[in-house]
């Protein structure tokens, strides 16, 4: 009976012991996550083995580290461990205390695990070295019995598996974390770069279409409907005039719904009345203002304007300084609804360098409508004198026609003839005044309109000499006329190339001495023809070579002698040909125009437009 109750304790035992060992292996197990606690595991042992405190140790090289500890304060968990040293924990040096030291090894793993004629083993040698220590201190003699020991320090092996399989858990996880960082990283950097480009596209576009009009008008318009909406749902467009209004020239809106509403937002104010405020701020400081509905409604303007912008179902506004050249030529205003992108720092920078562009494409518009009012009005000018000089230039003509012949001859009446023709030259000078003024207004706004056709160089040479022999005869110098043989007809207007000549033929006579010369010259050069008259006269500095053909410009010693209109206006006709016209001289050896005219067949070939 004895034995009998003998053998059931014993059972009894060692079921508790296994009991105990599974539960507490399973408890190990759950360490290979490494995202669950090692106090878990440690409380379990100190519970199930009536433990003061439970410690865990990685006693591997190059000293011991704490992996977990129950029963210690956090003070004595923080202190550093050296190896070969006592463990520092003040709590382990008490009175009574007994401690079960328990270590695992990889090397006793190997050796249990060797199988006579086996390969040698996968374990990474990292792995093998790994020393687990687990100290387990009782208050007093343990009351346990002495199979406790040793299925603890199957426990403690279990256990280094357990973190072994943790700390490769741990790695994967931290790769797997990684690889979501990149991944995401990769996916944000692959979003900026997507955004930046569709930003570099819209600005792309809208310097294109910003460039397709110099319409001022016009490109406020377009202005304000570039950025809606892809940059916002609303913008607004104000423009200075002159130096004391703003105009609101421009209202967008991306809902139909709402543009009439938006449009009642357009009209004129004083600069020390603008609202809202924050359009009078970026105006006032050449600086982006961000700005909301909140706040005080009086900022936004009347009590009308406020109700209109609260129609406009916006969130917030940005509002940018439109400059160009220094100069602040209004504001442009952006604003978005609660699901669009409210200007963060990228939007911002985005609204200032379509500001900027806007701004550029509004100072070319007024630039180009400054202009034209201005050639409009030269024109006008000059149509209303030329018309008002001609009917009183005509009669003075036909009167000086009458009196001409009404005068006896000058060798019956000497003197009384010089008058007359004082007069007639300065009726001369007159008309050819209003003619050039009408070319060249005709050439700046492209009206003047020229009939190409085919016409022998030395017959122009020929016709201009026969309209200069006089006035050169009078001066006593000689016109000489060199004509290649081989040369092509030019593709030209007559009466606008004779012109040319005559001006530079007329200019030589002008500035040559007496008895000097003038010479016409023309000759091939591949698909053109060059014309040149070369003079013997003083020749032009090189100082005022650069200003020959500016318009109204004469050199000081002939500023009394002519309108400093003939030779721009002779640059202006070659180029309406498709030609050249330049210069060659040296001070004292006289000087010598060219200009060029296209071959025939090379002019058909090019077709060139006959207007200006």
């Amino acid at each position: 009976m004895t034995l009998v109750m003998a053998e059931n304790r014993e059972l009894h035992d060692r079921v508790a012991l296994l009991s105990v060992l599974q539960e507490l292996t399973v408890s190990a197990l759950d360490l290979f996550d490494p995202r669950r606690p090692m106090s878990g595991f440690l409380d379990r042992v100190a519970e199930r083995l009536g433990c003061s405190a439970t410690i865990l140790l990685d006693d591997s090289e190059p000293a011991p580290r704490l992996l977990g500890a129950v029963g210690l304060p956090a003070t004595s968990c923080s202190l550093p461990l050296a190896r070969g040293e006592p463990l520092p924990y003040p709590e382990l040096a008490r009175p009574g205390l007994v401690t079960w030291r328990l270590s695992g090894s990889g090397h006793e793993a190997e050796a249990e695990a060797e199988v006579p004629g086996a390969g040698p083993t996968d374990t990474p040698r990292s792995h093998v070295d790994r020393v687990v220590t687990l100290l387990l201190c009782f208050d007093g003699e343990p009351q346990l019995a002495p199979h406790y020991r040793g299925m603890m320090r199957r426990l403690v092996s279990i256990l280094r598996t357990a973190l072994i399989h943790r700390d490769l858990y741990a790695r994967t996880l931290d790769s797997e974390r990684e690889r979501s960082l990149r991944l995401e990283q990769e996916r944000h950097a692959r979003a900026a770069a997507e955004d930046a480009q569709r930003r570099a596209a819209f600005l792309a576009e809208a310097s294109r279409r910003l460039s397709t009009s110099l319409n001022y008008e016009a490109t406020l318009t377009r202005v304000a409907r570039l950025p809606v909406p892809f940059v916002a749902s609303f913008c607004m467009v104000d423009v200075l005039e002159g130096a004391s209004t703003l105009r609101r020239a421009v209202v967008v809106h991306a809902d139909p719904s709402r543009s009439l509403s938006a449009r009642k937002l357009e009209g004129r104010a004083t600069v020390g009345s603008v609202t809202p405020l924050a359009v009078a701020q970026a105006l006032r400081t050449g600086e982006p203002v961000p700005w909301d509905l909140d706040g005080d409604p009086a900022a936004l303007g009347t009590p009308e304007e406020a109700e209109l912008l609260g129609q406009l179902d916006l969130e917030r506004f940005l509002s940018v300084p439109l400059v160009s050249r220094g100069t602040t030529l209004g504001v442009l205003t952006l604003g978005c609804g609660e699901d669009d992108l409210c200007y963060g720092a990228e939007d911002a920078s985005l609204a200032e360098e379509l500001a900027r562009r806007a701004a550029l494409a509004i100072d070319n518009a007024r630039l180009y409508d400054s202009a034209q009012r201005a050639i409009r009005a030269r024109e006008d000018m000059v149509a209303v004198v030329s018309h008002d000089l001609k009917n009183p230039l005509a009669t003075i003509f036909m009167n000086l026609q009458v009196l001409s012949r009404k005068l006896p001859p000058e060798e019956q009446l000497p003197g009384a003839h010089a008058p007359l023709e004082r007069l007639k030259r300065a009726a001369d000078r007159m008309e050819r005044l209003i003619r050039d003024l009408l070319d060249l207004a005709r050439i700046d706004a492209g009206h003047l309109v020229i009939e190409p056709v085919n016409k022998k160089p030395e017959a122009l040479l020929a016709d201009a000499m026969e309209l200069l022999k006089e006035p050169a005869a009078e001066k006593s110098v000689r016109l000489e006329q060199h004509v290649a043989g081989d040369l092509p007809p030019v593709r030209c207007d007559h009466e606008r190339v004779l012109q040319v000549l005559c001006n530079l033929v007329g200019n030589a006579v002008k500035f040559t001495p007496p008895g000097g010369e003038v010479e016409l010259r023309a000759e091939p050069k591949g698909e053109e023809v060059v014309f040149a008259v070369r003079d013997t006269g003083p020749g032009i500095p090189e100082e005022q070579r650069g200003s020959l053909f500016t318009r109204y410009w004469q050199a000081k010693e002939t500023a009394h002698q002519g309108t400093g209109l003939g030779l721009s206006i002779a640059k202006g006709l070659v180029e309406l040909h498709g030609g050249r016209i330049w210069v060659e001289s040296a001070p004292g050896t006289g000087c010598t125009f060219f200009f060029t005219l296209p071959a025939a067949g090379a002019a058909e070939q090019r077709a060139p437009g006959v207007s200006a």
